[in-house]
């Protein structure tokens, strides 16, 4: 099969691993804006041809050679190039995996994630598939959730639970994209609730929360993501509520709402740096660690936990608990890289890997709680990739 992963950055490296070392892979197509970057891949090639591409995904009207017999693309950009890269896929003939959506600024803007499974009827009646919000979460706790709520009959309640952030001198700090995080954290979070999505404050919900070892208790707050968007809509059955929590730095989050009302954080402040130009935004974000260079020094674990609240087929409440941890050591091991975007690339290549067949997903557009359980926790446990699910009476 022939892939494309679009962005050579700190995920896209990553990816691009994963699928040199897959044995179907006979060709790998690495395209990014900046030519070095995807050059610099060039040698992982030892079972598939690598070819390193310069291109923007931004402008996807260039993009048709680029696509042309690939069988699928894997968007390792940032969530704004979605959409267009995915108009490209479609307009080629090729399958579509992404790692995220484009979390909304405000209130009022549509999430990211709704517009592209919006396009499902369409990607249906070209009988092709793009799967959206693969990563490690969403991607792989939708995947958990999945797994908990098929033991049930009823389910009232699903939680996402999240402890990433990092240790030490790098405490809650995220360690996925920079980018994403403050676009993350800019968004107002939501619970689903009654059937619809409900805001809540910034940094409200807070609890303790007890992981598997080595991760132990971490103090959580409720934290815009997909999930709580994703599962209600694509589970294949009601959800009383669905809720997000992550183990970020409360201060951290204030401080983001803060100069982002005040108007720091806005792509046009300007300020100078060392006689140079740059925005606000970006100054603020080199201050944070940068995970592409963290691989070495980050110790501990990352856990997600899926848990779903609901009845047994036989009527009685039970709990059932999906579960992964993963030591940033190890991850570091494995890839050279740190145990979040370890996931995230596990899950992206055992995607694109499915939907390089054409025959183990559905045509349209899917997330990842609609894919079949079977195959893809297959696929991921071939990665490393393994989660535990658990079952007790609530």
């Amino acid at each position: 099969m022939k892939v494309a992963v679009f962005g050579a950055g700190g995920l896209g490296r990553i990816i691009a691993l994963e699928l040199a070392a897959d044995p179907r892979v006979t060709d790998l197509v690495l395209v990014d804006k900046r030519g070095d970057r995807s050059k610099a891949l060039k040698s992982i090639g030892r079972i598939a041809a690598v070819h390193p591409l310069q291109a923007d995904a931004g402008r996807p009207e260039t993009l048709g050679p680029i696509l042309e017999d690939v069988d699928v693309a894997a968007n390792a950009t940032l969530p704004e190039f979605n959409l267009p890269l995915m108009g490209a896929c479609l307009e080629a003939g090729c399958a579509y995996v992404d790692p995220w959506g484009m979390s909304p600024a405000g209130a009022a803007e549509t999430p990211g994630i709704l517009a592209q499974l919006d396009l499902d009827a369409v990607w249906k009646g070209r009988g092709l598939t793009a799967v959206v919000s693969m990563g490690s979460d969403p991607g792989i706790s939708s995947i958990m959730a999945r797994a908990a709520a098929d033991r049930l009959a009823q389910v009232d309640e699903i939680r996402i639970l999240k402890a990433a952030a990092g240790t030490g001198a790098l405490g809650g700090y995220p360690l996925y994209s920079r980018a994403v995080f403050l676009r993350d954290a800019l968004s107002p979070p939501i619970e689903w609730e009654a059937g619809k999505a409900v805001p809540r404050p910034y940094v409200s919900g807070e609890e303790d929360y007890e992981f598997p070892p080595p991760v132990g208790t971490r103090h959580l707050y409720t934290f815009y993501h997909e999930e709580v968007l994703t599962l209600p809509r694509r589970l294949g059955r009601p959800v009383g509520r669905v809720v997000y929590k992550h183990d970020i730095n409360p201060d951290l989050v204030r401080a983001i709402v803060a100069l982002h009302a005040i108007g720091l954080l806005a792509e046009d402040r300007q300020i100078q740096v060392a006689g140079a130009r740059m925005t606000f935004r970006d100054a603020f974000l080199d201050t944070f660690p940068e995970p592409s260079t963290l691989t070495g020094p980050v110790e501990g674990a990352m856990a997600i936990v899926s848990e779903a609240l609901g009845t047994r087929p036989d009527g009685s409440r039970a709990r059932v608990r999906g579960t992964i941890v993963v030591d940033h050591r190890e991850a570091n091991r494995k890839l050279g890289t740190t145990a979040e975007r370890f996931l995230t690339a596990g899950a992206m290549a055992a995607a694109a890997s499915l939907l390089a067949d054409g025959k183990t997903f559905r045509p349209g557009v899917l997330a990842a709680e609609e894919l079949p359980p079977e195959p893809v926790q297959r696929e991921l446990g071939a990665r490393g990739i393994t989660f535990q699910v658990d079952e007790r009476d609530a």
